[in-house]
């Protein structure tokens, strides 16, 4: 798969084209992702996504973003398996913010894309104070010469399909109904870099997961299982959060504690597969409460792994 600029979309190649940020890429994601890349393929066009960075949401008040579920380097991996040959990347700022839908799609879908078929989810909004619709759409496809298809919401049972439906999962701890959403258990990727050894004082050695973002969806402990650089599934213990017994520092932590290992991971890349919640991070009064909640994180574990394995 390419990875495009907008400014810099190569050549006017006929397109099918889909739009969104894509956070998760979750089911509903998925059925539009499957169906772009199966009509490229029978019209003989190019299977593209447009999706934005940074998002909209975090454009107009980072503060109020949404925390994302993914950084662009997963979303773009799930692009790739997709079959999606080309991803465009808008940088969008004042100029888009303030950029009318019919300019929009004068502009950029039809001049500098040429787009000639186009997906978009049943709610999908656009332009400047969210001015362009579906209906739209339509209607400047027939003036320009593009078809426009909405594909309709996906459900798990009686919610639709959304990122923030997985958020919502995520922040109560379901991982289970965040895994039904997603069509996959969540995870997070990282490589493993030096901590403070914390954990190995308290008789709990980690692995530190190299994080570059300031939030994230989680918050906890928890059971995991791990891929590593020779072995896959192996049962662990995560805590994330911000270690609030034994820091101030409010630097989001992933920590993987992988049950009866031992060797040396440094500056190797884990994923970290999240199965289960035990237990919100917590304030303890000293190092041996913490020891002793941590003494019973394993018991829990354990038994869990003994009875479900990868």
């Amino acid at each position: 798969m390419r990875l495009l600029e907008l400014n810099n979309s190569g050549t006017k190649s006929a397109r099918a084209l889909t739009i969104g940020n894509f956070d998760g890429v979750h089911l509903g994601h998925r059925a539009i992702l499957d169906r772009l890349v199966s009509v490229a393929l029978k019209k003989n066009l190019i299977p593209s996504v447009l999706t934005f960075q940074p998002h909209p949401a975090e454009f107009f008040a980072r503060e109020k973003a949404p925390v994302r579920l993914y950084g662009n380097r997963e979303k773009l991996n799930s692009f790739s398996e997709a079959g999606v040959a080309q991803a465009i990347l808008l940088p969008f700022n004042r100029k888009y913010s303030k950029m009318l839908p019919e300019q929009f799609i004068r502009d950029i879908l039809v001049s500098r894309l040429s787009v000639k078929w186009l997906l978009v989810g049943d709610d999908f909004r656009f332009g400047m104070d969210r001015r362009g619709d579906y209906d739209m759409l339509r209607v400047k496809g027939v003036e320009f010469g593009f078809e426009v298809e909405a594909n309709s919401s996906v459900k798990v049972g009686q919610v639709r399909v959304s990122s923030t439906a997985v958020r919502e999962a995520l922040s109560k701890g379901d991982l289970e109904f965040a895994e039904q959403l997603l069509g996959k258990r969540y995870n997070v990727c990282g490589r493993v870099i030096h901590g403070d050894q914390i954990g190995r004082t308290l008789g709990y050695p980690t692995a530190n997961i190299h994080f570059t973002r300031d939030l994230f969806p989680l918050n906890g402990i928890f059971m995991a299982f791990i891929d590593g650089p020779a072995f896959t599934q192996k049962p662990a213990l995560v805590s994330v959060g911000k270690r609030p017994t034994v820091t101030n520092n409010g630097i989001v932590c992933v920590e993987v504690n992988i049950l009866d290992f031992s060797g040396d991971l440094y500056g190797e890349k884990l994923n970290v597969q999240f199965v289960r919640k035990i237990r919100d991070q917590e304030a303890f009064a000293s190092k041996d409460e913490l020891i002793v909640a941590m003494k019973q994180d394993e018991r829990i574990s354990r038994k869990f792994f003994k009875v479900n394995s990868g």
